[in-house]
């Protein structure tokens, strides 16, 4: 058995570690998709504001852009080629995604409902500095910059695993009946039914510097009366999208 970090290192360092509570096999199959997310989806933006890593050389010394010539309406006119930007000289960017409720909480959602789609923030004033100079060398009238991309699955999926984590954690693994295992050890891919966002919802009250937020809970009324859920935010001084995850029914 192996240690397990509640919060992935990457995020929070060592804020919360179950001891000896993953096995190795499943521990290899967690880390596959959530090396994904945390390397590759948040790894220039993890780099940007210092967060924990194991290894400092692997982070990145520069970001790779893309650029393309749009016109009027924003449709891509013409490819103006990638560059690469010193780490320390590009714009602050992270992409995460934006989901419905989950299907869980919206009984009235089809079977062909939205998935939703890739959130972005970017700081527009650092950007707009290289887009400037972008126009200037290419003379294009408009640019625009191809941000960031999210594995959806593998996203929704590490959500998933930090929730169930955290709920047994808290509350002893006999306190619910959950419903995520299968999720998190990738032997069912519907991320959709079990995790997605609250609409409208703004950071919690309390310090909204941190890394991470995280709370569980259950509704007092609606479809979702009678679940154990997480609602989870991640760098909510940016506005991120707050997420909510099924976590199973309370014994």
């Amino acid at each position: 058995m192996t240690d397990e970090h509640v919060i992935p290192f990457a995020l929070g360092a060592n804020s919360l570690v179950l001891k000896k509570s993953c096995c190795s096999d499943c521990q290899k199959i967690i880390q596959k998709y959530e090396q994904e997310v945390l390397k590759k989806q948040l790894g220039v933006f993890r780099a940007q504001v210092d967060a924990p890593t194991r290894n400092r050389k692997d982070r990145p010394s520069d970001v790779p852009m893309h650029f393309v010539e749009v016109n009027e309406q924003g449709q891509p006119i013409r490819n103006l080629g990638k560059r690469r930007v010193v780490l320390a000289e590009a714009p602050l960017m992270i992409s995460l995604w934006s989901s419905p409720l989950p299907k869980l909480l919206n009984p009235s959602c089809a079977g062909s409902a939205p998935i939703g789609q890739p959130w972005n923030y970017v700081d527009r004033q650092a950007m707009a500095s290289i887009v400037k100079q972008v126009a200037e060398e290419t003379g294009a009238k408009h640019v625009a910059v191809k941000v960031g991309e999210v594995n959806r699955r593998h996203y929704l999926r590490s959500l998933a695993k930090t929730a169930h984590a955290y709920a047994a954690a808290e509350m002893g693994m006999d306190a619910f009946d959950p419903l995520l295992v299968d999720l998190i050890l990738s032997r069912r891919d519907e991320v959709e039914t079990f995790v997605g966002d609250l609409p409208h919802e703004s950071p919690f009250e309390a310090d909204d510097s941190h890394t991470l937020q995280i709370a569980i809970g259950e509704p007092l009324d609606g479809p979702g009366a009678g679940y154990l859920v997480a609602r989870i935010v991640l760098y909510p001084t940016l506005g991120s999208p707050a997420h909510v995850v099924i976590l199973g029914r309370p014994r």
